[in-house]
């Protein structure tokens, strides 16, 4: 009996992340896990809207936020639990392994990054936590979306490029996008890409979003852009949930998305 005990504390508890079979609903949740490649533990955060049982597949939004930012800031961006509750979503906010590794959008290595591997270590920890939630809670595996903000909305691109049949749709608010061959790199994405930005952001210049927007005209992509006219970096990030929500609800994938593995 004790061996069965151990053994199956082990199975749970596989990569680091902890398994609950039942976890709490209507409540923010703050986890962390072991990651052995960065030596350390890293957090995410969670939201299961009250009408999780266990028995039904939900959607699930994966949220990246943005630079200097973290995942306890994004779960509490004004508006996004809410807005997960009412249209029934799962939301999780991964870390990013820290608040600059962009995501692995400049590729797995940098000279100039601390440690070196940021890159590859901001990527996997998302794919890693996205594997965690796909085994634990009942997921549908054609309603996976993503949503980020400035460097999280470069991220998601970056991920979407490279991940095109993880993601039902996607959906950026001042994306910092600002890789070479942004065109190219997610031309091969069939997913529907939306795109806000306020027109008076100085972080992220509107005529270099107005550009990626025609980039991904140009591939026949779906795209759906919203110039907010006067809007700054922040505000047009809490002010668009329905429509973000709405725009989730009429993307689903073709085929439901394998469990994805880092590459």
């Amino acid at each position: 009996m004790q061996l069965f005990l151990f053994s199956l504390t082990i199975l749970l508890t596989c990569n680091g992340f902890a398994v609950a079979s039942k976890p709490q609903t209507g409540v923010i949740i703050h986890r962390e896990y072991d990651m052995p490649l960065a030596g350390k533990k890293i957090p995410y955060t969670m939201y299961v809207p009250k009408k999780y049982d266990g028995t039904k597949d939900l959607p699930v939004v994966f949220a990246l936020h943005g630079l200097l930012s973290n995942c306890y800031q994004m779960i509490r961006y004004p508006g996004i639990v809410p807005a997960a509750e009412k249209h029934g979503f799962i939301l999780v906010a991964p870390q990013g392994y820290n608040n600059h590794g962009w995501y692995g959008m400049y590729g797995k290595h940098q000279d100039s990054d601390t440690p070196k591997n940021l890159g590859e270590l901001s990527e996997r920890d998302v794919i890693n936590v996205m594997n965690s939630i796909r085994n634990e809670l009942k997921i549908d595996a054609r309603k996976i979306y993503l949503y980020g903000h400035s460097m999280g909305g470069g991220g998601s691109l970056h991920l979407l490029s490279k991940y095109p049949e993880q993601f039902a749709a996607v959906a950026t608010v001042a994306p910092a996008y600002f890789v070479p061959d942004r065109g190219k790199r997610i031309a091969s994405a069939k997913s529907p890409i939306m795109i806000i930005q306020g027109t008076r952001d100085p972080l992220v210049n509107v005529h270099v979003v107005r550009s990626l927007v025609k980039l991904i005209e140009q591939n026949k992509q779906d795209v759906k852009y919203i110039e907010v006219e006067g809007g700054g970096h922040l505000i047009p990030a809490w002010s668009h949930w329905d429509e973000i929500f709405g725009f989730y609800k009429e993307a689903k994938s073709e085929k439901p998305a394998p469990l994805p593995a880092f590459k």
